[in-house]
């Protein structure tokens, strides 16, 4: 179960942003529970950004086992790892890891003093970060987490040896020096150039004798996990049955957890909605496919989505080169009607999105698209102004050649299909005829997004807490292994660069905006809509479920003996 609320987890827990994170789709009894009084997200939707039941630790049961489920077992169980890359390693671990900060609802961050007693910024100029450990936080096997790890961790992950097959180096490769502090439990990193996502890059994730060895870096954890700096460890990996299991960690300094157990049970969509069902889960991750399967059994949540549908022009091949064939196809979309068939399915409200750096719930969003939103008139004048005439059937040519565009669609993707269609319904409308072409889901990256072979391509992006550092990649340099645009206009690197080196919130926020509006103009991609985070919980089960951003205290999370009961789901 690849959930929202994990994924935040992960951002610390692998220190790769996962904006780049990709999938063929789009994605009750609702008594969310309000989003903390700190949060500031932006009231832009009507789905709160977390909708689990709260409780008060004192009102869990202590003990139970919490069935979850995930799409598949890892290749590797160390979520730094290339193997690891776009697999469930690291919301499975989730329960076992930490770090020196946390993932707060609306996307910010706050210092996690299980793991830290401090974390500030010391300096500007360089920028140069403080860490001040907490001294009772041991790894697993009991030894104490220090500035020793950090410092091997750093170099594991800066990419100044490739013997290290890391996931990303980035924001690590920004660091020009860790240095120990006056004790093994404080140590200050300096970065060599400003970069606002600090906060990802402070704190070790994996024990110094790990980090000084590419061998077991790379190899050590195929069949088992890393160590643990958790209030739970992993006990169990069985590769026949499919299941992990995590228990208690007995070196836990922290609170002690309520839960006895947990099990992550692996199974595609449609299994693991029909498990939950028939009572082997307790939560599970709701798809429009499997939404009508899950939505009948305890409570179904519903909060700020994290995944967003987009359409990526190849702006590098034939008529969307002309940046005005490309803002007509923008204009000719209708993206709020994408929208509302996208949250139907999940029976929420629709989300349309209006940022391809940020989405809705989130600190700073703010809807930059007015300069496509959906005008056919306007996209027929663009076209028009580019050369093209329509003929008696009103199909587009310019110079004898008719402007039709190709649509790659995975095969077996229903959602994919879905949308395919509809743009391809509203392109035809203003006189661009396109051709949806069935791939096989299976090689659909490989064959067709990667080598760039398409008009238009549409699939699902991940959002993120620290967004900028994994965004920029989308869309510059030009040979960027992420850039499927065909596309990277010169000031768009920098941009990304003057966003990234801007350290006062309020001032990003406004740099946020304009980067954005700088994208609309090019159209190198067109957003279309927020898929809300959709999960079915068993009734009882609090401190876990639907939300955006938000990380779980796997220390509260559990059952209470006596839920509320929840009224019919709409």
């Amino acid at each position: 179960m690849r959930s929202p609320l994990a994924a935040a987890a992960s951002l610390l827990v692998a220190g790769s942003l996962v904006l780049s994170g990709c999938s063929l789709t789009s994605g009750g009894d609702d008594e969310p529970a309000p989003a903390p009084k700190t949060s500031t997200a932006a009231p832009v939707t009507e789905l709160p950004s977390t909708a689990w039941t709260s409780a008060d630790a004192a009102e869990v049961s202590q003990g139970g086992t919490l069935r979850l489920a995930a799409s598949a077992l890892p290749a590797n169980f160390n979520p730094l790892q290339s193997d690891a890359a776009d697999s469930d390693a690291a919301e499975i671990l989730a329960p076992t890891s930490g770090g020196a900060v946390r993932i707060t609802a609306d996307g910010g961050w706050e210092v996690d003093p299980d793991y830290a007693e401090s974390v500030e910024v010391v300096d500007e100029d360089p920028l140069t970060v403080e860490v001040r450990l907490n001294p009772k936080a041991v790894w697993q096997g009991g030894t104490s987490i220090t500035a020793d790890d950090m410092v091997a961790f750093w170099k594991a992950q800066n990419g100044s040896d490739d013997a290290y097959e890391v996931i990303s180096t980035a924001g690590y490769d920004a660091i020009s020096a860790v240095e120990p502090g006056d004790d093994e439990f404080s140590y200050t990193v300096t970065f060599s150039r400003p970069t606002a996502e600090w906060p990802l890059y402070v704190y070790p994730r994996l024990a110094s004798n790990v980090s000084a060895s590419p061998k077991l870096f790379n190899q050590a954890f195929r069949t088992r996990a890393i160590s643990s700096n958790g209030p739970f460890v992993v006990t169990s990996i069985d590769p026949d049955a499919g299941v992990v299991t995590q228990k208690p960690n007995p070196r836990w300094w922290g609170t002690p957890p309520k839960l006895d157990e947990i099990t992550w049970n692996v199974g595609d969509a449609e299994l693991q909605a029909e498990a939950y069902v028939n009572d082997e889960l307790d939560a599970v991750d709701l798809q429009a496919s499997t939404y009508r399967i899950g939505r009948g059994t305890g409570t179904v949540q519903r909060a700020a989505g994290v995944e967003w549908s987009q359409v990526t022009l190849n702006g590098g091949r034939g008529p969307l080169r002309d940046v005005r064939v490309r803002r007509a196809v923008a204009h000719a979309i209708d993206r709020d009607a994408i929208a509302t068939t996208t949250a139907k399915a999940l029976g929420a409200p629709a989300a349309p999105l209006g940022s391809l750096l940020l989405v809705p719930g989130q600190k700073g969003y703010q809807d930059s698209t007015s300069s496509i939103a959906h005008d056919p008139a306007e996209a027929k004048k663009l076209l028009e102004a580019a050369g093209y005439t329509a003929g008696a059937d009103g199909m587009l040519a310019k110079d004898g050649e008719p402007l039709t565009l190709t649509l790659p669609v995975p095969e077996d993707t229903p959602t994919n299909n879905v949308r395919a269609s509809a743009i391809a319904d509203d392109l035809r409308a203003v006189g661009i005829a396109v051709t949806l072409r069935p791939t096989a889901a299976a090689t659909f990256f490989d064959d067709v997004v990667i080598p760039l072979d398409f008009d238009l391509v549409t699939f699902v992006n991940r959002a993120s807490p620290f967004p900028i550092t994994a965004a920029k990649p989308l869309f510059f340099p030009l040979d960027s292994a992420q850039n499927y645009t065909g596309i990277a206009p010169d000031r768009i690197g920098p941009g990304f660069d003057t966003v990234l080196g801007t350290l006062d919130d309020a001032l990003r926020i406004k740099r946020v905006a304009k980067l954005d509006e700088w994208l609309f103009e090019d159209v190198p991609m067109i957003p279309l809509a927020v898929t809300p985070v959709t999960v079915a919980v068993r009734n009882g089960l609090v401190n876990y479920g639907a939300a955006q951003f938000e990380q779980p205290d796997w220390t509260t999370v559990g059952f209470v003996t006596k839920p509320k009961k929840a009224p019919a789901d709409d």
